[in-house]
């Protein structure tokens, strides 16, 4: 259960590439899709965690806290440009990676992360930012499977942009896709462009992000039952290369509350002969670097 509930949280923070156009005292935040350009991540997570543990007909569980580790690498790489559909095809190939929890000092390492290791996921998406589609690798384990890549990339506004100027980002997608899971994800993000500076020897533009987002997963099966919502608040800071588009850093601090409710059916699939609820809250540290 510890382990599907923190994998919960993983795939929300894959972030993307953006070229950034000036003009005069202004700036135009774009995408730049070139066949063959290879972009390698890395993404390291470390949060402090609160799990509790409640069963249907007995008393709640004391809580339990704990620390969240984790190390990511990945590449996307863009394979496919349609001007004529202004669409591009991303592949995010996915390097050795790991997840922990410590309990008392002592590590629990999640045996599904490092499986990501050479899977290949699909990304299809408008010029515009917007995903079109996406497909998940293949033999991924179950606690993997309810990522959802709709809100992968930020939508820029079609605009020349002034020092201190914001857009705002709101959205709700629903992802039937999945043979699994409904997935559901609302998005209300403010984002402001706070200056030009030099990050790690290069010129980047400076982005604050600040907003909520929440995602809710239900089970399609009943012999599958699961019910789930990630709330969280979201602030942050992200640079972006002015003169490859790329990001160069991102700093992004998560406050999060994860509750999922999992049940153990009956051989009809009509009543719950177990139900078990686990709220993890979480304050998380995600840093993302272009190597």
């Amino acid at each position: 259960m510890k382990k599907f509930t923190t994998i919960f949280l993983i795939f929300a923070f894959i972030v993307c590439s953006v070229n950034v156009a000036q003009a005069e005292d202004k700036i135009k935040l774009k995408y730049d899709f070139q066949v063959g350009a290879k972009l390698k991540y890395s993404m390291k997570i470390d949060g402090d965690v609160t799990i509790q543990v409640n069963q249907n007909g007995m008393i709640a569980a004391p809580k339990n806290t704990a620390k969240m580790q984790g190390d990511f690498n990945y590449t996307h790489e863009i394979t496919k440009n349609n001007a004529a559909e202004q669409a591009a095809r991303i592949n995010v190939i996915y390097g050795q990676s790991e997840m922990n929890t410590i309990v008392n000092g002592q590590k629990i390492s999640n045996s599904d992360v490092p499986l990501l290791n050479g899977k290949i996921a699909v990304i299809d998406v408008g010029y515009n930012g917007q995903v079109i589609k996406y497909k998940l690798p293949d033999e991924l384990p179950v606690s993997l499977q309810n990522a959802d890549f709709k809100n992968m990339f930020t939508i820029f506004p079609d605009r020349f942009l002034r020092i201190g100027e914001s857009w705002m980002e709101n959205s709700e997608t629903v992802n039937e896709d999945n043979e699994n899971y409904l997935v559901i994800n609302t998005v209300n993000l403010s984002r402001t462009l706070l200056g030009i500076e030099q990050k790690k020897s290069i010129e980047c533009a400076k982005v604050k992000v600040v907003g909520n987002t929440t995602t809710i997963t239900k089970s399609k099966k009943p012999q599958l039952k699961l019910d789930g919502k990630v709330e969280a608040r979201i602030e942050g800071i992200v640079y972006y290369d002015l003169n490859r588009g790329y990001i160069v850093y991102s700093a992004i601090k998560n406050t999060i509350n994860n509750v999922v409710t999992t049940g153990q059916m009956s051989e009809n699939f009509q009543t719950d002969a177990k139900e078990i609820t686990t709220i993890l809250n979480t304050d998380l540290n995600t840093v993302v670097e272009l190597l």
